[in-house]
C-alpha cells in the first residue's frame, strides 16, 4: 500500500483538521478524521484544540496500522 498516495487521497476526501473538532456523529475528532478514544493523549481536551502536525501524521498511521491489520484477517 502507498501510504502517502493513500494520505492523499484520504485528505481530498475526508479533509484534514489540526484542531479538535465534532465529527457528524458528535465524536470528537482531529487530523483526518482520527476518532479520538480513552487512549489517545487528546482524550478529554476542548473541541477547537489545536493539534500539531507531526500528531496528525503520528494518529494516521496508527489509523492505517488498525485498518490494514483488519483487512488481512
Amino acid at each position: 500500500v502507498d501510504k502517502k498516495l493513500l494520505r492523499k487521497q484520504l485528505e481530498e476526501d475526508e479533509g484534514i483538521r489540526y484542531s479538535i473538532y465534532l465529527d457528524h456523529l458528535d465524536y470528537p475528532t482531529f487530523g483526518i478524521g482520527h476518532l479520538i478514544t480513552k487512549i489517545d493523549p487528546e482524550y478529554g481536551l476542548e473541541i477547537g484544540t489545536e493539534i500539531n502536525e507531526d500528531r496528525v501524521a503520528e494518529a494516521f498511521e496508527q489509523d492505517i496500522k488498525i485498518v490494514l491489520s483488519d483487512c488481512e484477517r
